[in-house]
C-alpha cells in the first residue's frame, strides 16, 4: 500500500515534468528518474515516517512551462516553492486537494487567470505568495477563511477591484503586501484586533476616500505602513500615534489634507516618515523632534507654512 501512495507521488511528479518545456539547467531531465528513488529526487522533501512527498522546491531554475493537474496528487505536500521560475498558465484547480500545504510560493513567473477562490480551501496555509507574476481580477473574499495564514504576498499582478475586508478576520497575520496592482475603491474598516500583523504595504494603487479613523486603534504592532502613490484624501487620523512601534511610514504622492497631527511625536521608534506630494497644510509640528530616531523625512510638494522646527 505504502509502495503505491509513493508511486502516486512519483507519478506526479513525473507529469510536472512532462509539463516541464524548457529545463536550462537540466536538473530534472538529468535527475527525476524512475532508477533513483523518488526521495532523491533534486528539490524534493519527504516526510520520514510515511516516507510520502512532503516538501517540492524548484527555487530558481528558471523552468518554463505550465502546473499539471497531477500535482493535486501530492496529497503529503506541505510546502511548495516554484519562485523564480517561467511558469505560466493558470492554477489548475486540482492544487485545492494539497489540504496539508502550508507553504505555497509562486512568485515571479507569469501565472496568469484569476486568484483561485478555491485557495480559501487550504485552511493549514502559513504563507501565499503569488507576487510578480499575471494575476488579474479581484482578491477572492475566500481568503479571508485561512485561519493560520501568517503572510499575504500579492504585489505586481494586475489585480483590480476592492481590498475583501474579510482578510482583516485572520488574526495570525503579519504582513499583508498589495502593491503594484490596480485596487480601487476605499481600505476596509477593521473590526477587530490584530496584534501579529507588522507590515502593510498597499504603495502604487488606485485607492480612494479616507484612511479609516478607526484603522488604528487595531493595529497595536504595526512597524511599516506604505501607503504612498495611491487617491487617498482626508486626515492623518490621530489614532495612527497609537502604533507605538512604527519604525516606517510612507503617505506621499496621495491626496491627504489638514495639518501634521502634533501626536506624530509619540511615535518614538519612526524611523522613516514620507509625505511629500500631498495638500497638507499648517507648521511642521515641533513636536517632530521628539523623533530621536528619525533617519528620513520627507515633506515636499505641500503647503506648509511657518519656520522648519529647529528641533529637525
Amino acid at each position: 500500500m505504502e509502495l503505491n501512495t509513493l508511486l502516486t507521488d512519483q507519478s506526479a511528479l513525473l507529469a510536472l515534468k512532462d509539463h516541464v518545456v524548457h529545463d536550462p539547467r537540466n536538473v530534472l531531465a538529468t535527475n527525476w528518474s524512475v532508477s533513483t528513488p523518488v526521495c532523491n529526487w533534486f528539490g524534493v522533501g519527504c516526510g520520514s515516517m510515511h516516507r510520502r512527498v512532503t516538501a517540492l522546491n524548484l527555487t530558481g531554475l528558471g523552468l518554463v512551462g505550465t502546473l499539471p493537474p497531477h500535482l493535486g496528487n501530492l496529497s503529503f505536500l506541505s510546502l511548495l516553492y516554484l519562485t523564480n521560475n517561467s511558469f505560466h498558465g493558470g492554477l489548475p484547480v486540482q492544487l485545492s486537494n494539497l489540504q496539508r500545504l502550508k507553504y505555497l510560493r509562486l512568485g515571479n513567473n507569469s501565472f496568469s487567470g484569476e486568484i483561485p477562490s478555491w485557495l480559501g480551501s487550504l485552511t493549514e496555509l502559513r504563507s501565499l505568495y503569488l507576487n510578480q507574476n499575471n494575476f488579474k481580477g479581484v482578491i477572492p473574499f475566500s481568503l479571508g477563511y485561512l485561519p493560520k495564514l501568517e503572510i499575504l504576498s500579492l504585489p505586481k499582478n494586475q489585480i483590480s477591484g476592492s481590498i475583501p475586508s474579510s482578510i482583516f478576520n485572520i488574526s495570525s497575520l503579519q504582513d499583508i503586501y498589495l502593491s503594484d496592482n490596480m485596487l480601487s475603491g476605499s481600505i476596509p474598516s477593521l473590526s477587530r484586533d490584530l496584534f501579529s500583523l507588522e507590515n502593510f504595504d498597499l504603495t502604487y494603487n488606485n485607492l480612494t476616500g479616507h484612511i479609516p479613523n478607526d484603522m488604528f486603534d487595531h493595529l497595536p504592532n504595526l512597524k511599516e505602513l506604505a501607503l504612498s502613490y495611491n487617491l487617498l484624501s482626508g486626515r492623518i487620523p490621530t489614532s495612527l500615534c497609537k502604533c507605538k512601534e512604527l519604525q516606517f511610514l510612507s503617505l506621499s504622492i496621495n491626496q491627504l489634507e489638514g495639518s501634521l497631527p502634533v501626536e506624530i511625536g509619540n511615535l518614538s521608534k519612526l524611523q522613516i516618515f514620507y509625505v511629500g506630494q500631498n495638500h497638507f497644510e499648517g507648521e511642521i509640528p515641533k513636536e517632530i523632534g521628539n523623533l530621536t530616531v528619525l533617519e528620513q523625512f520627507a515633506g515636499s510638494y505641500n503647503n506648509f507654512t511657518g519656520e522648519i522646527p529647529k528641533q529637525l
